[in-house]
């Protein structure tokens, strides 16, 4: 708890990607109020399911500690036909997720040829022949396969006296063959940024502390709120699709799973 009278406050994380998982209201609360997507309701449950105004895509976050935690699945029922899925671990920066969702649920730019090229843009090392990419400091992997499937890997010392950043896996991810290239694109950009990202110290797993650097200034919590609204006030401003039938508004910020 924080001392009686002052303001909770938040921890600036660096890499972001070992940042643990934050707020889910970071990639489910503009689907549902920006874009309108359609929630199921299951009453007593951990589970959210988000559904698009198409019924093409879905999001599942699902708080199981021996399953992924996010699922987003497309249908391919669209134009060319070609399913795919995307699937994160629990401790994937909800922040990495969005970048995900809020290219799927905005116009595609062109698609890139080659995702990786973020990577490199960014000063990561690529290995041209097994197609993979490794972070400058060696905690994240990620394979390629020119059909679209990839495999993200992020590991953290285990302990104080670690010496490797692979003892101990943080989290990963896969996306399955046919994942458009822009949505792999969005998220290795997200995975790359140098930014820090917002955390309680406290609810972070204590190996990620091994691993990461702590700014010493402190951000006021209440910034996260209120960079959440402007980020769904943004989103809705710059949606330029054109509208379907007028389905159920969305209801209040989720509240958080984990």
């Amino acid at each position: 708890m924080s001392e009686p009278g002052k303001p909770p406050v938040l921890a600036q994380v660096a890499p972001r990607y070992l940042a643990g998982g934050g707020d889910p209201r970071w990639v489910t609360a503009p689907l549902q109020q920006a874009f309108r997507w359609r929630a199921a309701h299951l009453p007593l449950s951990p589970v959210v399911r988000l559904t698009s105004r198409d019924h093409q895509t879905e999001l599942l976050l699902n708080p199981s500690p021996d399953e992924h935690w996010w699922t987003l699945c497309h249908t391919g029922a669209d134009n060319d036909g070609k399913a795919w899925t995307m699937r994160f671990g629990a401790r994937t920066p909800a922040e990495i997720v969005a970048a995900a969702t809020d290219t799927l649920a905005t116009p595609a730019a062109e698609s890139p040829t080659d995702p990786l090229q973020v990577l490199e843009q960014a000063s990561w090392h690529r290995s041209i022949l097994d197609h993979r990419a490794y972070s400058p400091d060696e905690f994240v992997t990620v394979s390629y396969h020119p059909l679209g499937a990839v495999h993200i890997k992020v590991t953290a010392f285990d302990g104080p006296w670690s010496s490797e950043p692979t003892d101990r896996t943080a989290w990963q991810a896969y996306f399955s063959d046919h994942t458009p290239p822009h949505l792999v694109t969005a998220v290795l950009a997200g995975l790359s940024s140098p930014e820090p990202l917002l955390r309680d110290e406290k609810e972070m797993a204590t190996f990620l502390r091994y691993s990461v650097g702590i700014a010493r200034d402190r951000v006021p919590a209440q910034q996260t709120e209120d960079a959440l609204r402007a980020r769904i006030d943004r989103l809705t401003a710059s949606r330029t699709s054109q509208p379907l039938p007028p389905q159920p508004p969305g209801g209040p910020l989720p509240r958080r799973t984990r």
